[in-house]
This record gives C-alpha cells, structure tokens and sequence, in this order.
C-alpha cells in the first residue's frame, strides 16, 4: 500500500540525519540543521507529541496481545502490498556481511537478537500500522543493536539513533530533563512515520533507508549525479556515502540470519515480549517517586518504564503528561490517581503561558478504519469545521493523513489545569466530561435542554467523550 500523504519532506527535502556514523561532510549538515531548528516553532514539525501517543494508546497494545505475526510471515492486505517494497536481494556485499554476522561478530549479533527480542512485537506492530514492511525491524538492530542509551558521536540517541533535531521534527521531546529518542515506543512511533514518508519521497524503501542513514539531500544529490533511482546502480557509479553504500547489504543481511538463525549457527531468542504496558497521564511536574509512593508502584519499574525522564520529573511546561506503567499496577494508579495532584511540583512560567491561550492547537494522524465524522466528534468539533481547517472538499481521508484539529477552550479553563482542581471544571460556564456522563444528564444538571446544550456547542450527536469541554449555562 503505497500512502499518498502530502508531507513537507517532499516540497522542501529539509535536511535531517539519523545516521550512528557519519562523515565531516555529513555531521556539518547535522550541525547546520541544529542551529535551524531552534527557530522552529511546533507547528512547522512534521509530527505533533500527541500524535506519538495517540498511536501507542491506539495501536501498541495489539503488540501486548500477541496479535502480531512473524516477521515477513503477513498475509494480510497490508503485507501483501508491501512485500514488493523491499526486495531481498542476496549479492557479494549481503555475502559479505552474513559472513560478518555469522562468524567474526558471532556473539554480538546474537545479543542484538536477544535484546530486541522483548520489542519485537511492539516494533513489527507499530512499523506496520505506518505502512512499513516489518524487515525493517532489523534496522533498529544495525543502528543500535537495540541499546536503549545508544549514543553516537553525532548525538544521535536511542534505539532509532534520531539527532535531536529530526527527533523534534517527528514529535519527540528533547530538552535538559526529557528525551523521548530513549523511550522505545514513542520512539518506535517517530521513526516509522519518518519512514514512511521517506518512501513518499524517493519511492523506494532502499532509497529510503539510504536517506534515513545519510540524509534526504545528499541521497537526492547522489541521484542527481547518477541519474538513476537504482540503489544497486547508485552503489556501482559510487556516488554514495561508502557508510551507506554497506547499509542496505547490512540491513538485509541482519534480516535473513535474524530471521533463521539456527542456519546460521545461532540460538533462537526466547519467544518474550516486554511485560504489558499502559500509558497513563499524571498531573505536570511530578516527580516519579512521588508517583511511586502514592500509588504502590515501585519506583524502579517506574523508572524501567520511563528512561527518557532524566531527572525523573516530567515536564514543567505542560500541565499533564502521559507515563508508562506494568499493567498489572493500572488498578494501584486508578485507585490513587485523584491524590496525585497535589505532589505538582511548582513551575513560574506555566501558568501565565497557559492562562493566555484561547485555543489549543491539535493534530490528528487518521488510523486505519476512521472516518471523518469520527474523528470530528472526538475533538468536539463539526465535520464543517473540521473540513474547513483542512481544506477537504469531500469526506474522504487515508490513513496516515495529518489532519488539523482545533480544541476550544476559554482562558479560565485552560489557566485551571495548571493548577490542583476536581475533574469537574464548571467556572465560567465551562464544564469537562467525566466517566459516565450523558449528554442529557449534563443538561439536566445545568437546567438546559439536550438541543440547547448541543446548539451551544455545535453537536451534531447525542455521544460525548471523557474531558471533553462543553459549554453550559452559568446559571446552573
């Protein structure tokens, strides 16, 4: 399946680097593209932090259930498109690496295996959904050898050896006291969707694992005095970096012994997932073993669980943010979620920062099976508007599609969730959506009719979704 996004990569070939090694020339780039992205505000990212862990909420968990098939065993729609995308061509450098692989770095290779073996599901689930043939699992192996604190003399970190800039650019936070290149599934989401688009460029997932080793503009200018798309061809005229040139042969190399080691000589990684996950979002700064000592849960496995806090305090410019937890604590966290509030660590710039916001400016990535009037009831918007905001002329979006999302919300509301409050906000005629709310219920409760509250805030629908802000009447 070849995805149609329109992608900024495409208009503008901005230059990003995710390569472990690089040359003079190339780390000159990266310097270049450090000093660019700091005037780059959030909107010109090609993917939004939400969109990071929407995906995991949404998609991750068929990982956990051990609903993923073997790498390259697919039969599905999706598997069937993309098996042409990578063909696995055996030559003298893919030789010469399964000969590496197999004898002079025989045990390294088999403790790549063994750690990756706990991410596999998550990794192959998550390249999947992107549209990503799943071998590309094997290139997370040749960038890090999947070492969670992998960092290269580039700064690239992380299983994915982003650079901070395009960790930025595809939604990760990275700053003094988070880095999300060192959270394996926020990291696993950024990479696939750079993938993916990489492919939208060069129409070739050689072609794309090239540029995600030496960047979009140097395997552009390497076409250009090649005059071919051919990466066998471009290798022959010798117009690549010699670290890319090795590259694919690696990548397909580490494929075909990872995915029959026992020809190879190696043992085969016991069939273990990563203990199950849940994300769950918890009131911003908080320490984590403030976490850990109000719900029970150690903090070792809240540490385990979240290395890309490096202080071991969520952020404090935002006023909540998603952490990850062993499933079998999610009821701990529930039963003591509503206490977390006032270990909030306190902030001087987050509250004036959000008290003068008026909107809160979102982006949706479309899953596999939504619709657009879905989508535009979960926002609270109408279909109208959310056309509108992007442009659309008809109802028909793909998967993969960003779409712009506009969250109201009145300076009072947005100022209270910087600061300890009940999970009803009803100041101002502002009230949040808790579980089990109905939509006639609310109205009951503010001396509204059900049409009345739905005209106020353009409701289409009876459905309502938790924290979801509605207007109602002051009076109430």
């Amino acid at each position: 399946m070849k995805l149609t996004r329109v992608t900024p990569l495409v208009l503008s070939l901005a230059v990003t680097f995710t390569a472990c090694k690089t040359t003079n020339a190339a780390k000159e780039e990266i310097n270049h593209a450090e000093l660019e992205d700091g005037s780059q505000n959030a909107d010109s990212a090609e993917v939004q932090p939400e969109e990071i862990d929407d995906s995991i909420d949404q998609e991750l968990q068929t990982s956990i259930n051990g609903e993923v098939p073997e790498i390259g065993a697919e039969e599905d729609e999706i598997n069937k498109a993309l098996k042409a995308g990578i063909p696995i061509e055996i030559n003298k450098d893919v030789d010469r690496w399964i000969d590496f692989f197999a004898n002079k770095n025989h045990d390294a290779f088999q403790r790549f295996m063994d750690r990756g073996q706990p991410y596999k599901k998550m990794i192959v689930a998550t390249l999947r959904d992107s549209g990503v043939p799943s071998e590309l699992y094997f290139l997370a192996m040749i960038e890090s050898g999947f070492v969670l604190n992998a960092h290269s003399s580039a700064s690239a970190v992380g299983f994915w050896q982003f650079i901070p800039a395009s960790g930025r650019r595809y939604g990760l936070r990275v700053d003094n006291h988070v880095d999300e290149r060192r959270d394996p599934w926020r990291a696993t989401v950024a990479a696939s969707l750079y993938l993916a688009d990489l492919n939208n460029v060069f129409n070739s997932w050689y072609l794309a694992m090239a540029a995600y080793n030496a960047g979009e503009t140097r395997i552009m200018g390497a076409i250009m005095r090649g005059k071919t798309r051919d990466f066998w061809e471009l290798v022959r005229l010798k117009v690549l970096p010699s670290e890319t040139m090795d590259y694919i042969p690696k990548v397909i190399a580490a494929y075909l012994v990872g995915k029959n080691p026992e020809k190879y000589g190696f043992r085969v990684p016991n069939q273990e997932s990563h203990e199950a996950f849940v994300g769950v979002t918890v009131p911003s700064p908080i320490n984590l073993s403030a976490v850990a000592n109000e719900t029970d849960i150690p903090l070792a496995s809240l540490e385990k669980f979240n290395p890309h806090l490096k202080t071991g305090v969520t952020p404090g410019d935002i006023s909540t943010y998603k952490i990850w937890i062993p499933k079998r604590y999610e009821d701990n966290f529930k039963d003591k979620a509503s206490s977390l509030a006032e270990h909030r660590l306190a902030t001087k710039a987050q509250a004036p920062r959000l008290a003068n916001e008026s909107k809160i400016r979102k982006f949706h990535r479309v899953k596999r099976g939504e619709h657009l009037n879905s989508i535009a009831q979960k926002y609270g918007v109408t279909l109208d508007q959310i056309k509108e905001l992007n442009g659309l002329r008809s109802n028909t979006i793909f998967r993969g599609q960003k779409l712009k999302v506009m969250v109201e919300a009145t300076e009072k509301a947005v100022a209270a969730s910087a600061v300890p409050r009940a999970p009803a906000d009803t100041d101002g005629g502002i009230y949040r959506v808790r579980r089990g709310d109905k939509l006639h219920g609310i109205a009951k409760k503010f001396g509204m009719s059900v049409a009345e509250l739905k005209k106020i805030n353009k409701l289409h629908r009876n459905g309502v979704r938790v924290g979801q802000i509605l207007k109602v009447s002051k009076a109430g």
